[in-house]
């Protein structure tokens, strides 16, 4: 009787082994959504001239509708303090609600203001769980007072690159406001395929 036993487990283990000797060459595709990518974003904070900018920022991603997914960079000044007063990056802040966020979010994108000179902010989609589709990317920069500019554009987050079409909002320019950013470029990058 035990050697019955051990013959059935011992004949098992045979097949099982012969079976997966077999399909050890044969390969399953399995189609998983493309990965993200990043939005590269690069501009120029020009030295102040006739009016004393703040550059307090803020970028974030919307859907197509408008609607606010998600808060990419917020510079300190705004994220502790200036969101208060209303008058910085105020349509990031319709949508923010920044007073009720949580911590963990507020210490994941607050950044130092960024300096007068050019500079480069890079969000990885998928770090930031944003799946592959299209949005609208936003960078917003307060100048002074209730003046503030506000640049934007369709990202098509999927598998090819592409350089963002950018769109420029103002109202009620104070002079030579328009030159204080520049040379706003957004890309979006797609993830190496590995």
């Amino acid at each position: 009787m035990k050697y019955h036993w051990f013959a059935g487990i011992g004949c098992c283990v045979v097949i099982l082994l012969v079976s997966s000797l077999a399909c050890a060459g044969t390969h399953v595709a399995v189609s998983a959504p493309a990965a993200a990518g990043q939005i590269v974003v690069s501009f120029l904070y020009m030295p102040p001239s006739q009016i004393e900018p703040t550059y307090h920022t803020a970028m974030w991603l919307e859907d197509k509708d408008g609607k606010m997914l998600k808060t990419l960079f917020v510079s300190t000044e705004l994220s502790v303090n200036e969101y208060k007063q209303g008058d910085a990056c105020p349509d990031w802040l319709k949508q923010a609600s920044w007073a009720k966020a949580e911590k963990s979010l507020v210490d994941a994108v607050t950044g130092p203001t960024p300096n007068v000179g050019g500079g480069t902010l890079a969000f990885d989609l998928a770090q930031l769980g944003i799946a592959p589709g299209s949005y609208r990317f936003c960078f917003q920069v307060h100048i002074v007072e209730k003046y503030n500019v506000l640049y934007r554009g369709m990202v098509d987050a999927g598998t090819k690159a592409q350089d963002v079409k950018i769109e420029i909002l103002h109202a009620g320019k104070p002079a030579g406001a328009e030159e204080l950013v520049k040379d706003v470029i957004v890309q979006y990058v797609p993830a190496a395929v590995k």
